[in-house]
């Protein structure tokens, strides 16, 4: 019995000795990182650092971080800054592929956000499920980005994520929804059109349609209150959002929650809607959000793809 303790222990100290002088991982702050991880991101889409199940939080990052990508992407290609971030900070990360189409297979399964919000809600809920019996962790904070903030408040406000979720950071939130496709949806809407194209794109992109600014998704998320008491929220914006249009579609006032302007923090930073997954002052700020008691300096330079 003794020597089996003994051993027991040895391995859990050089599991844990293991992961502390593990040599970190490069954090590419690159959309160029972004876009060649979409083309050679392979299944189960794991990102660097990330989705390890066996990892234990330590008594620093006692919570796991759980990464929700947007519409197109997967788990993978999306937190190719982020995810080797956290991991070298000492973060268990986690990263979801969520909402591919029914049946996709090889390259496709890792198009994800295309289904119904409100399925990809009930996918992150037992996403959120497994981290935590995985880690044995109470509750998870998560960072969510673009159509990830949307699924990451139907898991919280309809699918009991309140009771699971300590803090979310949402980047390029989409409360009010989108107009990015207005003109088209107002020509629709006059030639009476609008329902049968949206059954249309269902099948193919029902998210699409979700994220539309008065859809019934976008309306029942409204009147919910959009953010549930027990949660804090930190949602980071850019005034260079040419997809979140207006950008302050993710501005909402609430006792728990904190919205940050991009450009008041580095007015050089024009990282756009896609920039806002790798940049730089934005990790910083996800550091600090997550652990305010460790500052973390926050650079400001300018953007190299503005508006992107």
């Amino acid at each position: 019995m003794r020597r089996t303790f003994l051993a027991m222990t040895v391995v859990v100290i050089s599991m844990v000795a293991g992961r502390a002088n593990a040599e970190p991982l490069p954090v590419p702050y690159s959309l160029t990182a972004l876009a060649a991880s979409a083309v050679t991101a392979t299944a189960p889409f794991d990102p660097p650092g990330g989705n390890d199940w066996h990892c234990v939080p330590n008594a620093a990052h006692p919570r796991p971080v759980v990464l929700v990508h947007g519409v197109g992407g997967n788990g993978e290609d999306s937190w190719q800054s982020y995810s080797p971030m956290l991991y070298n900070e000492g973060y268990c990360v986690f990263a979801i592929t969520y909402g591919a189409l029914p049946g996709a297979q090889g390259p496709l399964a890792g198009v994800g956000g295309l289904v119904p919000i409100a399925e990809s809600g009930v996918q992150l809920r037992e996403f959120v499920d497994r981290v935590r019996a995985a880690t044995g962790a109470a509750r998870v904070d998560m960072v969510a980005w673009s159509e990830g903030t949307l699924v990451g408040a139907d898991y919280i406000q309809f699918e009991g994520g309140s009771e699971a979720v300590e803090q979310v950071i949402n980047l390029a939130p989409i409360w009010q929804g989108t107009q990015i496709a207005q003109p088209l949806v107002s020509a629709l809407e006059a030639t009476g059109t609008y329902d049968a194209t949206a059954a249309a794109l269902a099948p193919v992109c029902a998210s699409c349609v979700d994220m539309l600014t008065g859809s019934a998704f976008i309306t029942r998320l409204q009147a919910s209150g959009v953010y549930a008491d027990r949660v804090r929220y930190t949602d980071i914006v850019t005034t260079a959002d040419r997809e979140v249009i207006p950008y302050t579609s993710g501005v909402r006032a609430a006792p728990n929650a904190t919205t940050i302007v991009l450009q008041d923090i580095c007015p050089t930073d024009l990282s756009g809607h896609n920039g806002l997954s790798e940049d730089r002052t934005v990790g910083a700020l996800i550091l600090n959000t997550l652990a305010p008691e460790t500052i973390t300096p926050i650079p400001c330079q300018p953007t190299m793809l503005p508006y992107v």
